[in-house]
C-alpha cells in the first residue's frame, strides 16, 4: 500500500541524487534514499522516470522507421510489463490481504489461547491453592486423627487399667467377702468354742470347787470326829489347811482365767465391730468403683464414636484430594497441549 507524501516528483529527486552518486537508481536505493515509501509505489514511479528519461535520449541519427518501430517496441513492453506490474501488485495485495486475515485470525486464536492459558493458569493457581488448603486439612486431619487415636488409645489404656482395677477389686471383694464370711465362721466358732471352753472351765471349777467343799466339810467333820486325836488331827489340820490354801489358789487362778477370757470375749468383740465396718467401707468402695467403670465405659464409647466420625472425614478429605489431584493432572495435559499448539503456531508465524 502506497504511503502518503510519496509522489513522482519525490522519486525524480531521489532518483536524480542517486544519479549524481554515479550510481543507477533502484527501487531500494530510492526507497533508501527517501526513507519511506513501500517497493510497490516506488517501483512503477521509477519505471516511469526511466521511460521519460529513455524519451528524451538522443535519437538523431537513426531511420524514423526504426525510432518508430522501437518506441511501439518499447510501449507494448512498458505496457507489458505495467500490466504485470499491476497484475503482481493485485496479486501482492491479495496475498497481503489474506497473510493479514491469516495473521488476524491467528493472532485472535493465540490471544484466545493465550486468554485461554491465563484463565488455566488462574484455574491451575486456585487448584494449588485449594490443593494446599486441602492438603492443610488433610494434615490437620491426620494430626487430629492421630491425636484422636492417641486419646483413644489412652482411653483404652485407662479403661483396660480401670477394668483390671475393677477385676482386682471384684477379686478382692471376693476374697475380703470369703475372709469376712471365714472370718465370720471362724469368730463364731471361736465363739461358741470360747463358749463351751469357759462353760468347761466354769463347770470343771464348779465340779473342783464342789469336790473340794465336800472335801473341806469332810476334812472338818474329820476334824470333829477326832477331836481325841490331836496328833493326827492336827496333821490332818495342817494337811488340810495346805490342801485349802492350794485350793484356794487354784480357785485364784480359774476366776483369773475366767477374767481374761472375758476381757478376749469383749476384745473379739469389738474387732468384729471394727471388721464389720471395714466390709461396710470396702462395699461402699466397689459400689463406687462400679460407678466409675460405667462412666468410663460411656466416655470410651463416645472416644469410638469421635474416632468413627474423624475417620470418615478423613476418607471424604483424601477422595476431595484424589479428585482433585486428577483434575490438576487434567489440566496440567491441557496446558502443555496449548502451550505445544501455542509454540507451533509461533514457529509457524516466525517462518512465514
Amino acid at each position: 500500500m502506497a504511503r502518503t507524501g510519496v509522489t513522482y516528483f519525490d522519486i525524480v529527486e531521489a532518483a536524480k541524487a542517486i544519479k549524481a552518486r554515479g550510481d543507477e537508481p533502484t527501487v531500494d536505493r530510492v526507497r533508501a534514499q527517501l526513507g519511506t515509501g513501500s517497493k510497490s509505489t516506488i517501483a512503477p514511479l521509477l519505471k516511469r522516470w526511466r521511460s521519460e528519461m529513455e524519451s528524451d535520449t538522443d535519437i538523431s541519427g537513426l531511420p524514423k522507421d526504426l525510432v518508430e518501430a522501437l518506441k511501439g517496441l518499447h510501449q507494448r513492453i512498458q505496457g507489458q510489463a505495467d500490466q504485470r506490474v499491476e497484475e503482481m501488485q493485485e496479486e501482492f495485495k491479495a496475498q497481503e490481504e489474506s497473510i493479514s486475515a491469516q495473521l488476524i485470525e491467528v493472532k485472535e486464536t493465540a490471544s484466545k489461547q493465550v486468554a485461554s492459558i491465563r484463565e488455566l493458569e488462574k484455574k491451575l493457581a486456585t487448584t494449588e491453592i485449594e490443593k494446599r488448603r486441602f492438603k492443610q486439612a488433610l494434615d490437620e486431619t491426620g494430626v487430629a486423627l492421630e491425636k484422636s487415636e492417641y486419646q483413644r488409645e489412652e482411653a483404652a489404656a485407662r479403661i483396660r487399667e480401670q477394668k483390671e482395677a475393677v477385676a482386682e477389686m471384684r477379686h478382692e471383694n471376693r476374697d475380703i467377702r470369703e475372709h469376712f464370711e471365714h472370718f465370720q465362721q471362724r469368730t463364731a466358732s471361736d465363739r461358741q468354742q470360747e463358749r463351751d471352753q469357759y462353760r468347761s472351765a466354769s463347770e470343771q471349777l464348779k465340779s473342783q470347787i464342789d469336790t473340794l467343799t465336800e472335801q473341806l466339810a469332810l476334812a472338818e467333820r474329820k476334824l470333829g470326829d477326832q477331836d481325841l486325836l490331836n496328833k493326827q488331827a492336827q496333821a490332818l489340820v495342817v494337811e488340810a489347811n495346805r490342801d485349802k490354801r492350794d485350793l484356794r489358789e487354784q480357785i485364784a487362778v480359774a476366776q483369773a482365767e475366767m477374767e481374761a477370757l472375758t476381757r478376749q470375749a469383749e476384745v473379739q468383740s469389738k474387732l468384729e465391730s471394727t471388721r464389720a465396718v471395714e466390709v461396710s467401707g470396702l462395699q461402699q468402695q466397689v459400689i463406687r468403683l462400679q460407678s466409675d467403670n460405667s462412666a468410663l465405659s460411656k466416655e470410651a464409647q463416645l472416644q469410638q464414636q469421635s474416632v468413627e466420625k474423624l475417620e470418615l472425614e478423613l476418607a471424604s478429605a483424601r477422595d476431595r484430594t484424589q479428585q482433585l489431584e486428577d483434575e490438576n493432572r487434567i489440566v496440567l495435559q491441557e496446558k502443555a497441549m496449548i502451550q505445544g499448539q501455542f509454540t507451533q503456531l509461533e514457529t509457524s508465524l516466525k517462518s512465514e
